[in-house]
């Protein structure tokens, strides 16, 4: 079974481990939507990586997508 982990705003090097994992990839990217958004509302931006594993014991280095605002406001979820 896949999983999505969502690692939001970090040094991907040292925070693989600490990623959050979602059982669907739009559950992933409501999840970092309803941060981005909150963030925008104070004039900031941050993208975010999604990696595809079936655990987290296997998350690769480099991500599958990377997820970003667009200038309206809508998900960019662009594949690496």
């Amino acid at each position: 079974m896949k999983r999505y982990f969502l690692l939001i705003g970090s040094d991907l090097i040292t925070d693989l481990a600490d990623a959050d994992a979602y059982d669907t990839k739009a559950a992933a990217c409501r999840a970092y939507m309803r941060t981005a958004e909150e963030l925008a509302d104070y004039g900031q931006d941050i993208e975010a990586s999604l990696h595809i594993a079936p655990s987290a014991d296997a998350v690769a280095e480099y991500p599958d997508f990377v997820l970003s605002l667009g200038p309206r406001g809508g998900l960019i979820c662009e594949r690496c």
